[in-house]
């Protein structure tokens, strides 16, 4: 009986700071609602694919290759009813290669800047963010503390030596200036940094990953095989940046050269092309070449470097800013 008198003797001052409204952990002089002196734990998560967060989520790393997605919990309940979860706080951290998508449940959403909520906000590869609940039920139920994007710009280019033919149907189409691809493949990524955009190998294009203002160039040597057709001075060649396809109407940045019908024949050419625009996550941008005016290609159009050099065509884009 001692020792339990004891014992309620010991805990007496911390019942009488809990009943003035505060609570000390490791401090007998509460100075907050909750005051802890020492370290605070949380829940850590490291996850490689999307994922919904929940009650036992704190700390969530996204450690993906590809782009990704956090769902946020749905808000069951508005404060003060019960269920709700006012104030709840979530850390996340891209520390993958792929951009990670923040989004709201259905149609809640998340306030991150003056004006109407969002539906989503995107962490790019490096990028940190907190999410604190405004303990709403509908509408903007979401509120961003923090969030930290972009530490690398985005700058993506490759080059490539091997030849590029055109011959049979695709010189006739490409004498009919519909814009030919040049095809480059995935060994051929020089650099790939900021995480805004991929090389697709299967169909040879950029794909944005978030939009944005961005500077494209390409260049490219072309050759005739064999002596080029027409009566012409000269032979014209465009090569074009195209987007979300590869016809003369996706044609968004594009340059022409004329160039005289020896050095067409029996040389290889340079041929530059830029152009800075905004793009959408999702868009497609391509490299193309066609005849363009005055004498056409014979036997085939090539992509081949001078004698002495190595690289014959090169493809790259720079993200200048986000929208």
């Amino acid at each position: 009986m001692k020792k339990i008198i004891y014992a309620a003797v010991l805990l007496l001052p911390y019942a009488f700071y809990s009943q003035t409204g505060n609570v000390g952990i490791n401090t007998s002089l509460p100075g907050s609602t909750l005051t802890v002196n020492g370290s605070i734990a949380g829940q850590y998560k490291n996850v490689s694919a999307s994922a919904t967060l929940g009650a036992n989520d704190f700390y969530t790393a996204y450690s993906g290759t590809g782009a990704g997605t956090f769902i946020l919990p749905a808000a069951t309940a508005a404060y003060p009813s019960a269920g709700n979860i006012l104030g709840r706080v979530y850390y996340i951290k891209n520390i993958g290669t792929g951009n990670l998508t923040i989004a709201a449940n259905g149609s809640e959403l998340i306030e991150n800047q003056p004006g109407a909520g969002v539906s989503s906000v995107v962490l790019t590869p490096g990028g940190y963010a907190m999410l604190v609940s405004r303990g709403t039920a509908s509408g903007t139920t979401w509120e961003v503390g923090i969030l930290i994007n972009k530490p690398v710009p985005t700058i993506a280019a490759l080059g490539a030596s091997d030849t590029v033919t055109y011959s049979g149907a695709a010189l006739t189409n490409f004498n009919n200036s519909i814009p030919q691809i040049i095809p480059f493949s995935a060994g051929d990524v020089i650099v790939n940094q900021g995480g805004s955009a991929v090389w697709n190998d299967a169909g040879d294009y950029w794909q944005i990953l978030e939009s944005g203002i961005y500077k494209i160039e390409g260049y490219a040597y072309f050759g005739s095989g064999g002596a080029v057709s027409g009566s012409g001075a000269f032979t014209g060649i465009n090569l074009n940046i195209t987007k979300n396809g590869t016809a003369l109407t996706n044609i968004i940045g594009g340059n022409r050269a004329n160039i005289d019908n020896a050095t067409a024949t029996s040389g290889n050419s340079p041929i530059n092309v830029n152009c800075i625009v905004h793009l959408n996550a999702g868009d497609r941008i391509y490299l193309t070449m066609n005849w363009a005016a005055f004498n056409k290609p014979t036997s085939d159009a090539h992509i081949t470097a001078p004698n002495s050099l190595i690289e014959n065509r090169n493809f790259s884009l720079q993200q200048l800013s986000t929208p």
